[in-house]
C-alpha cells in the first residue's frame, strides 16, 4: 500500500469448519480462457515490445454469484508470460502484487521482464531467471479492474488526503469528513456488482484459471495484500495448494479494523527507533538536539496540511530533520507547491556535515514531492479506489460506532501522531458500507495444506513484523524468515540478502524450506548496477528495477 493504503487482514474468528467444501462445492465446470496479445490499453508498450510473445493477456467468463447461480457471468482477465524455455517447461506461478486494486496487467509484465534478462550466472538472481524461463508466471486480474468487467463508485472522493482526522480535530472539520465518508460508501454501493469484488471471489476465480491451465496444484507468491489472497487459497484448496510464498505478510488472523488500530502503535514505534532516537543520538549531525519532548512538541506543531503530507512516512532521521525544516517554509507561506519547497530544498544547507546535509537534502526532496501527491492519493490509478474499497469494507466486519472512531482519532493526533489518519477515514467509509461481510475460509484449514514460506522486512512501513508474527504464530504449516534491519515492504527482489532472495527462489524452484520454522538474518542492501551495454532489446535491468520497485512500494 508508498500510498499507505492501509493492507487488509483476514477475519477468521467463530468460523465453521467445512470451509473446503463450501468454497469448491458450486464451482462451474471450467470454462476455457481466451488468449490473446495485450492491448495497448492494458499493459505498458515498453514491456509489450520487450517481451513480445511471450506476453499474453486472456480473459474467461466466471459465475456472478457462485453461491446463487443466476445464469450472470462476470468477465475476468488474466495475464502470464510464458516461460522462456517451452521445452523445460514445469508449470505456472501465480502471482498477486497487493492493494487491494493494483492491476497485475501493471505488476506482472515489468517484473517477468526483469526476471528474464537476469544473469543466469549470478549468485542470487540466477534462479529467478531459472524461474522465468521454467514456469509461466500468470497473475488473475481481481473482479472490478481494467482487463475484465468493471466496477465503480459514484460517490465524491472519500474525502480530501489533507483532511487526516487525526490533525484537523474541530467539530466542523470531523462533521464534514464524517458526512464525505457517508456519501462515498452510499455511493460505491449503490453499483450492484460491488459485492461480487471481494476475495472469496477472487481466490474462486483463480481456481477456475488453476483448472483451466491444467496446472495439478496453484504455486503463488503474494505481496502485502497477495499474502492474505494466498491464505486464503491455501485455506479454502488445501488439497491444491502448492507452493506460496507471502512477501511483506498482513495479519491474516485477525480483523481489518484490528489492523488499523495496531497500525498506529506499530507506525509510532517505527518512528522512534528509525528517526526520532537516530536523530537525537546524533545532534552534531542532525541538529535537532537532544530533548526528545521539544522535538515532539515541534513536530505536532507542524502546519496541518504538511503533517498529514509527511508524517506517516518518516522513518529515518533525515526525513525527520527535513520534516521539522521545511515545516517551517509552509508555515511562513501558507500556499506554497511543492516545486517551491524542490527550489528552497536545493539552495538550502541543513547541516555543517557534508554527508548528513546530502542525505536529509535527498529526503527534502522526496518530501518535497509528496506534499503534493498527498492531494491526489490515487497512486496516479495504481490503486483503483472502487476495488479497493469493495475488498476493504466489503470482506471484514466493521464496528459502526462513529464516536468511538472520533475518540481514536483525537488519540493518534494526541499521542501517535506519525501514524496519520487514513485508518480513520477508511474506518468511517466502511462503518457505512451496505455489502457484506462475506464468508471466509478458517484459518486452522492450513494445517490441511503444504507448508507456506514467508518473508518480512523487520520495519515494514505498511505490514508491521508484529502483524505477520501473529499470522505466522496461527498458521501450523508456516516457515517466516525475517530481514534484520531492512526497511522495506515487497522485499523479494530488492536487495541482496541470501536467506530472502535465495530462500524464496529455492523454495519455488525445488520446495526446499529453511532448517528452522522461524529464522533471522542480517539485511544485506543491493550493490549499486553498473551500467553497461546490454545483449537484449528493451529497458536496462536498472530502468527495469527501478520501475518494479516503484510499483511494488503502492501494493
Amino acid at each position: 500500500m508508498g500510498s499507505r493504503y492501509l493492507p487488509i487482514a483476514l477475519c477468521v474468528a467463530g468460523l465453521a469448519i467445512g470451509g473446503e467444501a463450501m468454497a469448491t462445492a458450486s464451482l462451474p465446470a471450467t470454462n476455457a480462457i481466451a488468449w490473446d496479445t495485450c492491448a495497448p490499453g492494458f499493459v505498458d508498450e515498453r514491456w509489450r515490445v520487450a517481451l513480445g510473445h511471450r506476453l499474453q493477456c486472456g480473459s474467461m467468463h466466471a459465475v456472478l454469484d457462485e453461491d446463487a447461480p443466476d445464469g450472470r457471468t462476470f468477465t475476468v482477465g488474466i495475464v502470464r508470460v510464458k516461460a522462456g524455455d517451452p521445452a523445460r517447461r514445469k508449470g505456472s506461478i501465480f502471482f498477486n502484487f497487493g492493494g487491494p486494486g493494483g492491476n497485475p496487467l501493471d505488476y506482472l509484465p515489468p517484473m517477468a521482464y526483469l526476471w528474464t534478462i537476469l544473469d543466469l550466472d549470478h549468485p542470487l538472481d540466477g534462479d529467478k531467471r531459472r524461474l522465468a524461463d521454467g514456469y509461466d508466471l500468470v497473475a488473475v486480474v481481481p473482479r472490478g479492474m481494467r482487463g475484465g468487467t468493471r466496477i465503480t463508485c459514484h460517490g465524491l472522493p472519500e474525502a480530501r488526503p489533507s483532511e487526516d482526522p487525526t490533525f484537523f480535530l474541530a467539530d466542523f472539520n470531523w462533521a464534514r469528513i464524517v458526512q464525505a465518508a457517508r456519501t462515498y460508501a452510499n455511493g460505491c454501493t449503490e453499483d450492484p456488482l460491488q459485492r461480487h469484488a471481494g476475495t472469496l471471489q477472487h481466490v474462486r476465480d483463480m481456481e477456475q484459471v488453476r483448472r483451466a491451465l491444467g496446472e495439478p496444484a496453484m504455486n503463488f507468491v503474494g505481496v502485502s495484500y497477495g499474502s492474505w489472497v494466498g491464505a486464503f487459497y491455501a485455506a479454502a484448496y488445501p488439497g491444491h495448494t502448492g507452493r506460496i510464498v507471502l512477501d511483506s505478510v498482513m495479519n491474516y488472523a485477525g480483523t481489518f479494523q484490528d489492523q488499523i488500530e495496531d497500525a498506529s502503535y506499530d507506525n509510532q514505534w517505527r518512528f522512534a527507533w528509525r528517526a526520532l532516537r537516530p536523530a537525537l543520538g546524533q545532534p552534531h549531525r542532525y541538529g535537532i538536539g537532544t530533548d526528545a519532548k521539544a522535538v515532539m512538541r515541534q513536530f505536532n506543531a507542524m502546519p496541518i496540511l504538511a503533517g498529514a503530507s509527511w508524517a506517516p512516512v518518516i522513518d529515518a532521521p533525515s526525513h525527520l530533520v527535513a520534516a521539522l525544516v521545511m515545516a517551517e517554509w509552509v508555515r511562513a507561506e501558507w500556499n506554497t507547491t511543492a516545486d517551491r519547497l524542490v527550489a528552497r530544498a536545493n539552495a538550502h544547507v541543513f547541516s555543517a556535515d557534508h554527508g548528513a546535509h546530502e542525505e536529509i537534502k535527498q529526503a527534502a526532496l522526496e518530501l518535497a514531492e509528496r506534499y503534493d501527491q498527498a492531494r491526489d492519493e490515487t497512486l496516479g490509478g495504481l490503486v483503483d479506489l472502487a476495488v479497493f474499497h469493495a475488498v476493504v469494507c466489503g470482506d471484514t466486519p466493521w464496528r459502526k460506532d462513529i464516536h468511538a472512531m472520533r475518540a481514536l482519532a483525537q488519540d493518534i493526533g494526541s499521542r501517535y501522531p506519525a501514524a496519520g489518519g487514513r485508518g480513520v477515514r477508511l474506518s468511517l467509509v466502511c462503518a457505512n458500507w451496505t455489502n457484506g461481510p462475506r464468508w471466509r475460509p478458517p484459518v486452522y484449514a492450513l494445517s490441511l495444506a503444504p507448508p507456506m514460506l514467508m518473508v518480512q522486512a523487520e520495519f515494514d512501513p505498511s505490514t508491521s513484523l508484529d502483524g505477520a508474527m501473529k499470522a505466522f504464530n496461527a498458521s501450523a504449516n508456516a516457515y517466516l524468515v525475517v530481514a534484520k534491519g531492512m526497511t522495506g515492504h515487497g522485499i523479494f527482489g530488492s536487495s541482496a540478502t541470501p536467506c530472502v532472495e535465495q530462500g524464496v527462489s529455492r523454495y519455488l524452484l525445488t520446495g526446499k524450506l529453511p532448517d528452522s520454522a522461524l529464522s533471522y538474518c542480517d539485511f544485506v542492501p543491493a550493490p549499486p548496477l553498473r551500467e553497461s551495454r546490454e545483449a537484449h532489446d528493451g529497458p536496462s535491468e536498472s530502468e527495469a528495477r527501478a520501475e518494479f520497485a516503484r510499483l511494488i512500494r503502492a501494493s
